[in-house]
């Protein structure tokens, strides 16, 4: 529905669109309109990191952010993308391609992200403040935002590597 609008961002247009009016008019409530908004907001970020991976190789960072913000929708997400270029590509080999890379996904997920990743912030609001010395503030929420990114990405697993973490932070 986003592509009559914005074909270059037709997923974050269509899901908009979904959530103000197509699901108002279909009478959905608010939980199954969020999830179908979500879809339509993400139905290309699998074919997104194929070809990010295809000229990159590694992207492990953003496979860990996909993981991160969709882990409860993947699966959905997954049947969508496949029924997406079943419904728009004659090319077979492409839709294949495709699925072995989902399964990768999968392995991903199971064999990494699970076993390496910590998604729970590692350091309280109340702790960041303790540890620099700081008042609350914005800049609180700020820390620990970055915190949590360099979590996501695998960079930080520890209690004590946060705490270094946002002591070399420049404030």
């Amino acid at each position: 529905i986003g592509k009559i609008k914005d074909i270059k961002n037709h997923d974050l247009t269509g899901a908009d669109i979904f959530e103000k009016s197509v699901s108002k008019e279909l009478s959905l409530g608010s939980k199954a309109s969020k999830f179908v908004s979500r879809l339509i907001k993400h139905h290309l970020d699998v074919i997104r990191l194929y070809f990010l991976r295809e000229e990159n190789g590694d992207i492990s960072e953003e496979i860990n952010l996909f993981w991160y913000e969709n882990k409860d929708i993947a699966g959905h997400l997954f049947i969508l993308t496949l029924s997406d270029i079943y419904g728009t590509s004659e090319d077979d080999q492409f839709l294949n391609k495709i699925r072995l890379f989902i399964i990768y996904l999968q392995e991903y997920y199971f064999d990494f992200y699970t076993k390496n990743i910590v998604e729970e912030l590692l350091l309280s609001g109340k702790e960041i403040i303790e540890i620099l010395g700081i008042s609350p503030s914005p800049l609180v929420g700020k820390i620990k935002k970055e915190l949590l990114k360099q979590q996501i990405k695998g960079e930080i697993k520890t209690k004590d590597q946060a705490i270094s973490f946002i002591k070399s932070l420049k404030l």
